[in-house]
């Protein structure tokens, strides 16, 4: 038997998956980059406070 090619519907719901998907990655990339920011500022803070004394 010959197998049918993917329909329409599974296209479009494969891109909405992926975008959906896409769209989580931004916002944990987005989450993980502001506690970088926020721990790399603490660690530069104390150490700048520790070379003043």
């Amino acid at each position: 038997m010959h197998r049918r090619g993917v329909g329409a519907g599974a296209i479009a719901k494969k891109k909405l998956a992926e975008a959906k998907y896409k769209e989580r990655g931004t916002v944990l990339a987005e989450d993980q980059l502001a506690q970088l920011e926020k721990d790399f500022g603490l660690r530069c803070w104390a150490w700048g406070t520790s070379i003043m004394n």
